[in-house]
Order: structure tokens, then sequence, then C-alpha cells
């Protein structure tokens, strides 16, 4: 009889250790996309701060790319690319502007945004990765159940 004690005792405890997996696996997905998100946010508001600068000089090439950047869904995954494509060149003209001009405060302030929010989510991502490889996770076949969560492939704006 002790036997059966013994067999429910492990069977909570892999049920148990399953359950918390499943949830870390599923919470660190989700903190992916949360992290995505805010990233875009960030990235369409160093755009909007781009395009406070129409019809200064000095500023068309970057205000152009910030028009390309609003325009640029990133829902299927060659707007992704295009995203990521036109972010990289808003960054390249934003490191050429004159860092004395008026309002390098504020594009200061958006890149380091940026760059904060980058970090964020490429540290999320890593990890949801990191969980997929789980033997729980890939046992139950997690990885078929979630989307792969996806880096940006932008530049550092502070570099």
């Amino acid at each position: 009889m002790w036997w059966l004690a013994v067999l429910v005792a492990i069977v909570a405890a892999v049920g148990a250790y399953a359950t918390w997996t499943v949830t870390r696996v599923e919470r660190l997905h989700r903190r992916a996309r949360t992290a995505e998100a805010a990233l875009l946010t960030k990235l369409d508001d160093r755009a909007e701060t781009v395009l406070k600068f129409v019809g200064r000089p000095g500023f068309e090439e970057a205000v152009a790319l910030a028009l390309s950047v609003v325009a640029v869904p990133a829902e299927t995954r060659r707007q992704r690319e295009l995203r990521e494509y036109a972010e990289n060149d808003l960054t390249r003209a934003l490191r050429e502007l004159d860092p004395g001009h008026a309002g390098a405060e504020d594009l200061e302030a958006a890149n380091r945004r940026v760059a904060l929010a980058r970090q964020i989510h490429t540290d999320f991502v890593r990890d949801a990765v990191a969980s997929r490889s789980l033997p729980v996770a890939v046992m139950l076949r997690l990885h078929h159940r979630l989307p792969r969560p996806q880096y940006w492939d932008i530049e550092d704006p502070l570099h």
C-alpha cells in the first residue's frame, strides 16, 4: 500500500512541474509579444519625432525615411522585413545629422527609448526561445502551439 502513496506523490510532482513549465513558457511568449508591441510603439514615436522637422534644412532624408517607417505596418513577414530596412535607414540618417541642431535632445531621448525597448524585446525573445527547448515543453509540443517569437534585426540607435 505504501507504493500507491509514493506513486501518487510522483504523479502529483510531475504534474505540478509540467503545469509550472507550461505556464512559464506561455508567460515568456506573452511577454515577448508585449515587448514587441512596445518596441513598435517606440519606433513609431521616434518617427513621429523626426516628422516634427518637416521643412527644416538638412532633415529632408530623415523625414522621408520617417514617412516610410510610418507607412509600413509589421503584420506579415515581408512587411516586417521592409520595416526593418526602413528603421535601419532612418537610424543611419539620424546618425549623419548635425548633433547641435535644434531638437537634438528630443531625437536623442527617442533613440534612447528605442534602444531600451529593443534590448528588453531581445531579452524576452531570447528567454522565450530558450524555454521552447525545455524537455517538458518539447514533450508537450508547445513549440507547435505557440508561434516562435522573432528578433527585430534593427541597428542600435545609440551606436
